[in-house]
């Protein structure tokens, strides 16, 4: 289980991710907008914690953009007590302003179908695309070299793209991507999700975010009608 926490350095934060570990829940840390967006690009979440002090006093998060994570996930509002160094979690599916709030929201979680940030539009589309695990010389066509898979994209947004491929990847592996009718520079790029082989309604394959994007790519992402929007890696799916 992967939860989302928005929180400053410090020995609240130290706090939640203790508790949290307890319970069994993996967490990635946003300190920052910039933060926030990059985990954002690489994880689904089955939740969203917030550290109170954290949105109340940093003024650089969007506070919209804040709410509109409260609206997509499970999301419950942390305090910290120092005299006690006791961790309160309070919010729609926290239960109530006790010890127990945490443990509540956690097990409320676990029923949640994880999901990922949406940060711009899909659209499909079919790219001829080599994919990689480790970096090919620029310009190699992968002809007869059975590192790079030939294949294609189902669909790409303006932050990353979904390929067809029965391969087994791990989220958060480095993949290398060469789409030859756009570039012959490889693009780097990381798997933020698998979807194996043999789901009935899924196609299988990777959803993956760029790390880096070479501007004819940014040039044919945006012929190709992908634009930024509120809050996109591309996915299999039309539902998130």
């Amino acid at each position: 289980m992967h939860m989302l926490l928005v929180a400053r350095r410090g020995r609240a934060r130290d706090r939640f991710l203790e508790e949290l570990a307890r319970l069994g829940a993996h967490c990635q840390v946003a300190e920052t907008p910039e933060e926030l967006t990059q985990a954002a690009r690489l994880c689904r979440y089955n939740g969203v914690l917030f550290d109170v002090p954290t949105i109340v006093r940093e003024k650089h998060f969007d506070k919209g953009a804040l709410q509109k994570l409260a609206e997509i996930y499970p999301s419950a509002r942390l305090k910290y007590d120092a005299s006690t160094d006791a961790v309160f979690a309070l919010g729609t599916d926290a239960g109530p302003p006790s010890r127990d709030g945490l443990s509540v929201f956690v097990a409320a979680c676990r029923d949640f179908l994880p999901r990922i940030i949406r940060r711009g539009e899909r659209v499909e589309a079919h790219l001829p695309a080599i994919l990689w695990r480790t970096r090919p010389p620029v310009g190699d066509p992968g002809d007869g070299d059975p590192g790079g898979e030939r294949t294609c994209t189902l669909n790409v947004s303006i932050l990353g793209c979904f390929l067809f491929t029965t391969t087994q990847w791990a989220i958060g592996e480095e993949a290398w991507v060469v789409f030859p009718d756009v570039t012959e520079e490889p693009v780097r790029m990381r798997v933020a999700w698998h979807e194996p082989w043999a789901k009935r309604r899924t196609a299988p394959g990777v959803g993956l975010a760029f790390l880096e994007t070479p501007p004819a790519l940014v040039a044919e992402l945006g012929r190709l009608g992908c634009v930024t929007g509120e809050m996109a890696i591309a996915c299999a799916g039309k539902g998130l």
